[in-house]
């Protein structure tokens, strides 16, 4: 068997096989003499029937049967013997037949090779992060704001940071109104009455509230503000827009009494020392996930910035679709009608495409330290992870399995297992260096 390699660029290779006539001679003998055992034709005894007469009948799916059967053989043992790591085949492209020798040639997606850098030792700098007593006492702040009664302010009174006033606003950009830009679902940012706003800094729009300290009901005025660049419909994320805004009714709270009695209602049967022990576990355990969470980033950013490689087109093609339909999802979910998905289509198949390609790279160098390290996946492994899906789609672990099971679905499972063991191998062995502390998460119970 002649067999042919061309490497071709974005990890593909062409393959080109000639089959000698003598093993579509012995695919043919076998695949006959099976077809005389089983042939049933009228007035012939099952297994009598003549060769003569079941090479003509079946001569069709005869030659088909040799056909795909040396071509597959043949192109197993081809990229068995070439050593060719294949991912997918992209296409197929017969021959002509030259004295019986069946000939063909296969474009194939290969994995990309490249030699792992040095993974262990990964230098990663990470905030620390810290919880501190400050922190506690604001989150009990938060709590008492929440749990706060609202009355009404004394007359004529001008509003105060803290306050709480009953606003009219409508916003624009450029003298357009911002209802005639946003999709219909985000008109409660474009305008809206009767809207209960505290007043603090970064309440609504940062900059929002600060213009509105010393008005009084009533009054209407001209809020210029910058909106934020992220978390907001692109066609105004960034923009100079001006909100008219109208006081209505101002309102004071009145927090309840930092005591037992408080805690109390906010975590039954505790006292409020044992209410801030609460806090501090829950946000120490938030911190520590934040924090792990924090040395995967880093450590994965710190290993692929090591080294460079040619990534299979194909795969990273499937990843950035997915990743657009993930987008597109989410922005009508927002929204957004299909006329501005259209006019943001660049910017959209852009950001996935280049996705794509960082979350191509990292999985094959996270497989390659699988296949180093000798990674497996425990079943108790599996099990949590499966337990930690019904949990979070509140289903039972029962309904998971059986809904796992279908589409490779478990085999899914297995291997984002083994990829975040992989990731977590890398933090293990990384040299890690904190940086200024920062506050960590916080939780109330």
């Amino acid at each position: 068997m002649n067999i042919t390699v061309e490497k071709l660029p974005n990890c593909m290779a062409s393959l080109s096989v000639q089959v000698p006539a003598e093993k579509q001679v012995a695919a043919r003998t076998a695949i006959l003499s099976n077809y005389i055992k089983n042939a049933a034709i009228p007035g012939f005894r099952k297994g009598k029937v003549p060769r003569s007469v079941v090479e003509k009948r079946f001569k069709e799916e005869i030659d088909r049967e040799v056909h795909d059967q040396v071509v597959n053989q043949s192109l197993r043992q081809a990229i068995e013997q070439e050593k060719l790591n294949v991912l997918n085949v992209a296409d197929f492209e017969a021959g002509e037949a030259v004295d019986g020798n069946i000939t063909f040639t296969v474009r194939l997606f290969l994995a990309p090779e490249f030699e792992l850098p040095d993974y262990k030792g990964l230098a990663v700098s990470v905030p620390k992060l810290e919880v501190t007593d400050a922190q506690i006492e604001q989150v009990l702040q938060r709590q008492r704001e929440q749990m706060a009664t609202l009355k009404p302010a004394p007359e004529g009174k001008a509003a105060a940071m803290g306050d709480f006033i009953s606003v009219d606003y409508s916003g624009s950009l450029e003298g357009q109104p911002l209802t005639e830009i946003l999709p219909e679902a985000e008109h409660f940012i474009a305008a809206n009455q009767n809207f209960l706003l505290k007043l603090a800094p970064e309440n609504f729009v940062p900059g929002f509230c600060a213009q509105l300290e010393g008005i009084k009901t009533g009054e209407t005025r001209d809020v210029p503000v910058t909106m934020p660049e992220e978390g907001l419909n692109e066609l105004i994320a960034g923009k100079a827009v001006v909100f008219s805004v109208t006081a209505g009714a101002i309102q004071e709270a009145e927090l309840p009494a930092l005591d037992d009695a408080f805690a109390d209602r906010l975590a039954e049967g505790k006292t409020l020392d044992e209410l801030r022990a609460v806090i501090r576990q829950n946000s120490e355990a938030q911190g520590r996930q934040k924090d792990l969470e924090n040395k995967r980033i880093a450590a994965m950013e710190a290993l692929r910035l090591k080294i460079d490689f040619d990534l299979p087109e194909n795969v990273v093609n499937n990843a950035a679709q997915r990743r657009v339909n993930e987008l597109v999802k989410m922005n009508l979910d927002r929204g957004l009608t299909q006329d501005m998905l259209v006019e943001n289509e660049a910017s959209i198949l852009e950001a996935a495409a280049n996705q794509a390609k960082v979350d191509v790279k990292d999985e094959f160098l996270l497989m390659e330290i699988v296949k180093t390290e000798g990674l497996r996946v425990t079943q108790q492994e599996m099990m949590e992870r499966i337990n930690s899906i019904a949990y979070q789609s509140r289903s039972t672990i029962q309904k998971v399995i059986k809904s796992l099971q279908k589409n490779d679905g478990l085999q899914n499972v297995q291997h984002s297992v083994l990829l975040a063991k992989a990731l977590d191998f890398l933090v293990e062995h990384a040299n890690v260096e904190y940086q200024a502390a920062a506050p960590a998460a916080d939780a109330v119970s």
